[in-house]
């Protein structure tokens, strides 16, 4: 870490110029130069500014890249140390099998499958407390991480990582000590797919599988982002897309501050414009479409992934499209029971009292 911070210091020697530059410019003013000389001087301190700022992008783009590395290597580390046999560095490693770190509450529910997507651990957004609590309402045969679990692109911009992140990563990773955990790789998590194929402490590393339903369809599960032509094409205007997103979560969370105030229920702008803007609409309907064409390609009947923060299930394309959602904004997910239903369970609208909500069931 030292060596990789040495490396994106300025050289000692550009220090010492713009030093010199800044003590030459400010004296010239002291000692009463022209109109000229002051035009000359204010000039080469704009030059000057121009120069630091270049090399301050130049630095931050390779801090980036520092820190994508940084994010992989930090989840192989934890997907390490969860082995049975590996070292005691988290409280998953010393556990005997059979034995977790949390133990789910008396009335978890016994489902054959749970897709989750688009958590996004890293960014501020992540409702990772509320993950956490639903994690401990299911107890599922098999979890399907369907992408975007960690956001590498914000860990990118800014380090954000809370106790309650590592928490949420921790208990994904326990999961797999005694059932099956597969994890798709997304856009935000994107350096994971280097390693599709693999398996780290039995979670199953993938781009995309088939899973085989209860209700005897085949399911092709993949997170979408392949088929969305802004990220495909135009990567700086999805890299745009996210930090607009951003900031409007920003706005979001002071909008229904003032709303709880007030006894209003939560609202989401985006969500709202999701189905209100006509070229949202659009673009949803042209990703499901797209993602029901390539189930078909694959001689599956259906498809479940996530990627567009839009929960649904609709056999709208004679193909079975189940979108999971998101945990920024919605908290939903997709459960199949045993007897070959899906539903969709919105977990932030749910009533602590009752049981959980089902936003749609198939």
């Amino acid at each position: 870490m030292t060596a990789r911070l040495v490396r994106l210091m300025p050289s000692a020697d550009s220090v010492k110029l713009c030093a010199a530059a800044l003590i030459v410019m400010s004296s010239s003013y002291r000692v009463g130069l022209s109109v000229s000389q002051h035009h000359y001087a204010t000039g080469g301190l704009v030059l000057l500014a121009g120069g630091l700022c270049w090399q301050w992008m130049i630095l931050r783009r390779r801090a980036g890249r520092d820190v994508t590395q940084s994010v992989a290597g930090l989840l192989k580390a934890v997907l390490a140390v969860a082995e049975p046999a590996g070292t005691a560095m988290t409280p998953s490693a010393a556990l005997p099998p059979g034995q977790h770190r949390r133990a789910p509450v008396r009335a978890a529910l016994k489902v054959r499958s749970v897709f989750i997507s688009d958590v996004h651990l890293g960014m501020n957004g992540c409702q990772a407390e509320a993950l956490a609590d639903f994690l401990r309402h299911f107890d599922p045969e098999a979890l399907f991480l369907v992408g975007d679990i960690v956001d590498g692109w914000s860990l990118r911009s800014r380090w954000y990582w809370p106790p309650a992140h590592e928490e949420v990563l921790l208990d994904l990773l326990d999961a797999a000590r005694s059932r099956r955990v597969v994890y798709l790789a997304g856009n935000h998590d994107e350096f994971l797919r280097q390693h599709s194929g693999a398996n780290f402490a039995r979670v199953e590393i993938a781009e995309r599988v088939v899973h085989r339903g209860a209700d005897g369809r085949n399911y092709l599960v993949v997170h979408g982002d392949q088929f969305d032509a802004v990220v495909r094409h135009a990567r700086w205007l999805a890299l745009v897309g996210d930090f607009a997103y951003r900031s409007a979560l920003v706005l979001n969370r002071g909008l229904n501050q003032i709303r709880r105030q007030v006894g209003k229920p939560y609202w989401s702008f985006s969500a709202w414009a999701k189905l209100k803007v006509k070229g949202a609409v659009n673009y949803i309907s042209s990703f499901e479409e797209e993602l029901c064409r390539e189930a078909r390609r694959n001689g599956a009947q259906g498809v479940i992934c996530g990627h567009i923060h839009h929960a649904a299930m609709h056999d709208r394309f004679d193909v079975r499209y189940i979108n999971t959602g998101d945990w920024v904004e919605s908290c939903s997910a997709v459960v199949e029971h045993h007897d070959g239903r899906f539903e969709i369970v919105r977990w932030a609208d749910r009533d602590r009292s009752t049981s959980p909500t089902v936003g749609a069931a198939a």
